[in-house]
């Protein structure tokens, strides 16, 4: 198969091997291995130009977030469809709005339809005045899709079994009955009602432990904080000035009131950065993080005002979060604090979901808990996390399932 393009030894390259600078990209970018050329596929061109032509110059490499020239332009057979090779899927983190795996899996599918459908309505992609139309045709796009991928799968939405995932992985598990209610909610024994998580923090404190409801914010409270001062060092050459909407008041009304800027590496969250970083954080680690819970507070506490706008570019601006943040300080071994950010900074994007939903101590003994109704799976967040903690953060947690009862 011959490809337009680069010359190896004064011979034209066949572009045998090629690979993905970034699958997350709509318009994707495919460098060489033999001439390092980048090019897109020619099946990308027709909506490409039409719908992106702004993405089609550079790509941007997932690792390194460095934006890389396109020197060969479109060349035909170069995605894995175009050489009659299976699709790979390349499925997003679930997330508000985005949590059933069609839409995970799909994304690229599901947008390139909307781009169609709004350009056939006459509709901008972005105006808000016609934010009925678009909601309207978004649902459209994903009948579609999923009409697609019942006749025709693209993808395969199979993943490992739960009970697989737990025999190959085995996690300690907190078996607990009660009568659930049609909402999710579990009936106490004093005749009140109450979400599964409050349900499993009554019973660890009838054994005499504290709980708070953890889950993954206080973390990126804590990320943020703590490491506030090495991520925006402004000594690093890739730190540059960031402009987003404040996050408040998106939340309560869908359109940011002001405009918050901060400093960020162009690599911020990749593992890109971690590796291009590497005697810095542990410099940073070594001399400038404290290994005593008393000295990390005072740090937290001398570090927040700083740290405003990175959390608030994490969505770690809650005031609740911030304060179970420093609760988590006071609760877990120092040396478990320095571990979990030790793993956000690794590959911050790739591991800042799935933890678990509470955390527990009694004494100097602390667990973790990740609460399900036995009727609930483990996402694929919450799954990368248990194996993260099984091979390298090592801390004491349980599954807590409980399973239903009849009703009285």
């Amino acid at each position: 198969m011959q490809l337009g393009g680069g010359r190896q030894g004064g011979v034209p390259c066949s572009h045998l091997e090629l690979d993905v600078l970034n699958e997350y990209e709509l318009i994707r970018k495919y460098r060489c291995r033999t001439c390092r050329a980048v090019m897109m596929c020619a099946c990308d061109r027709e909506r490409g130009e039409k719908f992106l032509p702004h993405q089609l110059d550079k790509g941007v490499e997932l690792s390194t977030q460095q934006r890389i020239p396109v020197t060969h332009g479109f060349q035909p057979n170069t995605c894995r469809a175009c050489r009659g090779l299976p699709a790979t899927p390349t499925p997003l983190a679930a997330a508000h709005g985005r949590t059933s795996k069609i839409k995970r899996f799909y994304w690229r599918e599901l947008q390139f339809r909307e781009f169609e459908l709004l350009d056939a309505a006459g509709v901008p992609s972005h105006s808000i005045e016609h934010a009925k139309v678009r909601e309207i045709l978004r649902a459209q796009a994903l009948e579609e899709i999923k009409s697609l991928h019942r006749t025709a799968p693209k993808y395969s939405l199979d993943t490992e079994s739960e009970a697989a995932f737990l025999v190959r992985l085995p996690v300690d598990v907190l078996h607990l009955e009660a009568e659930v209610l049609p909402g999710g909610d579990v009936f106490r024994e004093d005749g009140g009602s109450s979400r599964p998580e409050e349900y499993v923090s009554g019973v660890l404190q009838e054994k005499g432990f504290e709980v708070i409801l953890c889950e993954s914010r206080p973390f990126h409270v804590l990320f943020a904080v703590l490491l506030e001062p090495l991520i925006q060092d402004r000594s690093d050459a890739k730190v540059r000035l960031v402009l987003f909407g404040e996050r408040a008041s998106w939340e309560a009304t869908g359109v940011s009131a002001t405009q918050v800027t901060t400093f960020l590496p162009a690599d911020f969250g990749t593992s890109g950065y971690s590796t291009r970083r590497q005697s810095e954080i542990e410099r940073f680690f070594n001399v400038a993080l404290p290994k005593d819970t008393r000295s990390l507070l005072v740090q937290f506490d001398k570090r927040t005002d700083d740290a405003f706008a990175l959390r608030q570019y994490l969505w770690a601006h809650r005031d609740e979060d911030l304060s179970r943040a420093r609760r988590i300080i006071e609760v877990l071994p120092p040396e478990f604090t320095l571990t979990a950010l030790r793993y956000l900074i690794d590959d911050y994007w790739a591991n800042y979901l799935g933890w678990p939903d509470l955390l527990a101590w009694r004494g100097p003994s602390v667990l973790f808990a990740e609460v399900k109704l036995s009727r609930d799976k483990l996402s694929d967040e919450q799954r990368h996390w248990i194996e993260a903690n099984q091979e390298r953060l090592h801390f004491p947690f349980k599954l807590a399932k409980i399973r239903r009862r009849e009703s009285r």
